[in-house]
């Protein structure tokens, strides 16, 4: 009788090891799937959003501006790109809590065409980026010998998140 109890455990425990492997995501399992990253139009410049999961995050997707001008939502875990035409342009990304609706760090960018720049989309400490107010989101460039790898680790690339 005892030896039976403990056959039912360890067929129960060996059921909790099996399950995480028996759950991994197929391909018809909900992910969503982007298409191939197409080149850039001839004579315009790429710029990738980069932003990782962070857990400490509180205030969802926040929305990145080029000039002033809405380019899409970032969204955590997820990168997209944007193509521009050559030229310079001031990057800045919408702010929370006691700075909300002010842009807190304008990441002015030289764009080349055929150049690839990537911008990291963060969330910290307002003190990070000079300004009172507490935790926010800011913006960053990274330069392509980092940008690169933290691109291939972020396995979701696609469009703007609608606005």
């Amino acid at each position: 009788m005892i030896v039976r109890r403990y056959q039912f455990i360890a067929l129960a425990f060996l059921g909790f090891c099996l399950l995480p492997l028996l759950s991994c995501a197929s391909p018809s399992s909900g992910v969503q799937s982007y298409a191939a990253v197409a080149p850039p139009a001839p004579g315009t410049a790429r710029v990738w959003f980069l932003r990782t999961k962070d857990p400490e995050e509180q205030y969802g997707d926040p929305i990145i501006f080029a000039n002033g001008n809405q380019i899409g939502r970032s969204v955590p875990g997820i990168a997209f790109y944007h193509d521009f035409p050559p030229g310079t342009y001031a990057f800045t990304v919408q702010s929370y809590g006691l700075t909300a609706g002010q842009p807190l760090q304008k990441d002015v960018v030289q764009l080349a065409p055929g150049a690839d720049t990537y911008l990291e989309i963060l969330w910290g400490g307002s003190w990070l980026v000079g300004s009172a107010g507490g935790a926010t989101f800011f913006v960053r460039t990274l330069p392509p010998a980092l940008g690169q790898p933290y691109l291939r680790e972020l396995t979701d690339k696609g469009p703007p998140r609608a606005l």
